[in-house]
């Protein structure tokens, strides 16, 4: 496993892909662990877990997955299979105390430790059935509601009632929204289901909107202090400079997500995690 692990990135190590501005290099790749076929496991959400570890969330299945160094392989959730299941989990996030579950459906932020056990259960109130959350730097989580339209902030083990950012203010913004991203400066992103990105302060305050021109760009990514969208197929560009563009190597898709951390992004695939190395000049 390892000769082979080896080749694959020797192999990639050749899809190095430059443009005027930027430079990709596939850095590592992670074939799934032979036990995500075995339990029917096929993620579709991937987050950067701790001391090199991967949590996989698969919706459908509501069964959250651990690979990686840490403690091999863990999982929790699943319809009956473990001591503790989801309803509808949407998002999970790391935060110093361990790893939260958001599930819609619950209104809950469900905490486990590193190792995926159950420690405790959160009701978010007001009732806002969320459906996209962030966490920054200091372990704040945002959490968007369409329901309310609005962005709320949840610290302290509590949801602020009053709205981060309330998108009822912006005539312009669409109930649909696609994808909610931080950035490194606690900024937010979002995108819509009409190709708008927007983007705010961190306190906030509105910065201003942009177009993307590439088809169907599904995901919202920074990097630095780009803005990037991409699509399924592996077509990305600043959101802010259409000069600078990114496109991951085709091994890499079509991509289920993506999620970055400094100048790294992590692809999942239908199999395996790449990883990805990004040099803005």
């Amino acid at each position: 496993m390892i000769r082979l692990h080896n080749y694959i990135i020797s192999i990639l190590a050749y899809s190095c892909i430059v443009f005027s501005q930027v430079t990709l290099s596939i850095s590592d790749y992670y074939p799934f662990p032979s036990e995500l076929s075995d339990l029917n496991v096929n993620p579709d959400l991937l987050e950067w877990g701790v001391a090199g570890s991967f949590l996989l969330l698969d919706q459908k299945e509501n069964q959250l997955v651990s690979i990686g160094s840490l403690n091999g392989f863990q999982t929790v959730g699943g319809f009956g299979l473990n001591s503790y299941s989801f309803i509808e989990p949407v998002w999970v996030g790391v935060e110093p105390n361990g790893i939260s579950v958001l599930d819609r459906l619950e209104n809950k932020i469900i905490l486990l430790d590193y190792s995926l056990n159950y420690m405790t259960a959160i009701s978010l109130e007001p009732r806002i059935f969320p459906e996209l959350a962030v966490i920054d730097k200091y372990g704040l989580i945002y959490i968007y509601s369409s329901q309310y339209h609005s962005i709320f902030k949840f610290e302290s083990k509590r949801l602020r009632k009053v709205p981060h950012i309330d998108l009822n203010r912006f005539s312009d913004i669409d109930y649909c929204i696609n994808k909610l991203a931080i950035n490194q400066d606690g900024d937010f992103g979002l995108l819509d289901c009409d190709n708008i990105v927007y983007l705010f302060s961190k306190n906030g305050a509105y910065k201003g909107s942009f177009i993307s021109e590439i088809n169907k760009p599904i995901f919202l990514v920074p990097i630095r202090e780009h803005w990037f969208v991409f699509n399924d197929k592996g077509d990305g560009e600043s959101v802010s400079d259409k000069s600078v563009i990114l496109q991951i190597p085709a091994i890499s898709t079509p991509i289920v997500d993506i999620k970055n951390m400094n100048r790294s992004l992590a692809i999942l695939s239908k199999d395996h995690i790449s990883i990805l190395n990004v040099k803005l000049k």
